[in-house]
């Protein structure tokens, strides 16, 4: 109730303001046209910034292109369990699942991040080298992680680590379906249309003005909302995993991530809206990190789930242990909450500003 009372005021604020800037400014003819131009103020300053390169704009396709296939991989997992078609009774049989889903996404992971790079640098080239780089990011931070438990599990000669036969397995599966597919995905990326920028940018790029606040607090506060309405399965969830309960509420945890996807996505908007307002057109991280630092709230949370609900763990092992698989689910998180939010907020920008006609 509250996610959707929040929901409706943010896009009925939303509506009004944005409608209202467009309507006023259309309503103009020509000559008050080009003397509101003159005096300009908020986001229509920005027109011959706001599409300018961000910094590390090859990370920033990478890890949108990984979100996708993540978010990807949860949505189709939970939509097939909450349908009975995978049953968290069969052990494994939700893990196998995952893995063959987010095997098989590698192409749409290519696509997005080579269209996107397209779109950032106007050309093609360099897209084997981010089609590669999209294949082996999230994989290979798995893949770093679970190295380290398994040396520190095999180092206290623990039952529980990985064998070397499954490690081959999944190199095996990583590089001979993953790889592949998703170099494919970055092929078609290359042959697809790449999106065009509504306003041309300018040579030199515009000065942002001081701020009272550091945009970075307003990043981090903006991921509490994500959180609330994540915290309360995040429990049920973490519960099943650490203290062998069945899970089975599939059908209230697709409606959860329903509405993360929601909440995700405006407040992405609104931020970028608002950091627009104020002139500052370096936007595409922010937009990122806007609803990825609700990942910063989940391993928070974990941490305390250890502390006060995990007394039955033995030892720093057990501890280290549930740290780093909280660690590649809070990574996991953030890449999928930032795509949906950069990606909400990249056509938001995009229709914001073709809607305007400023020469």
């Amino acid at each position: 109730m509250v996610i959707f009372f929040l929901a409706g005021i943010v896009f009925v604020i939303f509506l009004r303001t944005v409608r209202r800037d467009l309507t006023r400014y259309e309503e103009l003819d020509k000559e008050a046209q080009a003397q509101m131009n003159e005096e300009l103020s908020g986001w229509k300053l920005v027109v011959g910034d706001v599409f300018r390169e961000p910094d590390c704009s090859k990370l920033l396709c990478i890890m949108v292109g990984d979100g996708v296939q993540i978010t990807g991989m949860a949505i189709v997992t939970i939509i097939f369990a909450a349908f009975g078609f995978m049953s968290p009774a069969s052990r494994g049989m939700l893990l196998t699942g995952m893995i063959l889903l987010y095997l098989f996404l590698g192409i749409v992971a290519g696509y997005v991040a080579v269209r996107m790079w397209r779109t950032i640098k106007g050309t093609s080239e360099g897209w084997r080298s981010v089609s590669w780089l999209v294949a082996c990011f999230f994989p290979g931070i798995v893949f770093v992680i679970l190295t380290i438990l398994n040396f520190i599990l095999w180092g206290s000669q623990s039952t529980g680590a990985i064998p070397i036969s499954l490690y081959f397995v999944l190199l095996a599966l990583w590089f001979c379906i993953s790889v592949p597919l998703t170099l494919l995905g970055g092929f078609m990326g290359t042959r697809a249309e790449a999106i065009q920028y509504p306003v041309r940018t300018n040579q030199i790029p515009r000065e942002i003005p001081a701020r009272k606040l550091p945009s970075w607090v307003l990043v981090l506060g903006a991921g509490t909302l994500p959180f609330g309405t994540l915290f309360i399965e995040l429990f049920f969830i973490l519960s099943s995993i650490w203290l062998g309960r069945f899970y089975y509420v599939f059908g209230f945890l697709l409606i959860v991530l329903l509405l993360l996807v929601i909440v995700c996505a405006e407040v992405s908007v609104v931020l970028t809206y608002m950091h627009l307002c104020v002139e500052d057109w370096r936007w595409w991280w922010k937009a990122f990190f806007a609803s990825g630092s609700v990942s910063i709230f989940v391993f928070l949370y974990s941490i305390n789930y250890l502390v006060f609900d995990l007394q039955s763990l033995s030892g720093p092992v057990s501890a280290i242990l549930y740290l780093g698989y909280s660690l590649i689910i809070a990574v996991a998180i953030m890449l999928s909450t930032g795509t949906i939010g950069f990606l909400t907020s990249f056509y938001f920008v995009h229709y914001l500003f073709s809607s305007v006609k400023i020469d």
